[in-house]
Parts: C-alpha cells; structure tokens; sequence
C-alpha cells in the first residue's frame, strides 16, 4: 500500500474521531458513513496486517507466513466479491 494512501487514511480517521462523537454518527449522510467505515477498514488492515505478519513470521518462517497472509487476503477479496453492495446514493430511473 503507498505511504501516502496510508498516511491518508490515519489523518482522515483521527480527524472524523476527534471532530465527532457518537451523536454525530446518526446525522452522518450514507455517503460519510461510508468514508468512515473506508477509513476505518484501512487503518484497521494496516495495523492487523502488521499484527498477522509480525506473529505469524517467527514460527512460520517467511515464506510460509507469506502464504498465510496471502491466503487471509484472498478470502477476505472473496467475501468482498459476494457480499452485495450497498447503494450510497440513489440511481435516477430507479424506484
């Protein structure tokens, strides 16, 4: 992941944390909601990633670990892909 990509997502983060609080959660547009929850799914990959590989690298060695994470990967992108999508805004033609 580039450095900026994740540079961004912790400022974004913390920034929404600290402007917010639980009520303002409730008045967030679908739209902010999910911002947030992109933010919060970066930054929580970067640190559980971190967090997998750092425990899994001692043990396993670092090839078996790679495959490890490698496969943890591949089944979240699988889940991603059947999960259905959500609507963040209302296509026109639509009802």
């Amino acid at each position: 992941m580039p450095t900026l990509l994740s540079q961004t997502a912790i400022a974004e983060l913390i920034n929404d944390v600290l402007k917010g609080s639980r009520a303002a959660l409730r008045g967030m547009t679908a739209k902010q909601r999910l911002a947030r929850t992109r933010w919060t799914a970066t930054v929580g990959g970067i640190f559980g990633g971190g967090v997998l590989g750092t425990l899994l690298l001692v043990p396993l060695g670092t090839g078996r670990a790679l495959l490890v994470i490698a496969a943890a990967v591949l089944l979240l992108a699988v889940v991603g892909m059947i999960a259905p999508p959500g609507e963040t805004e209302p296509v026109p033609g639509r009802p």
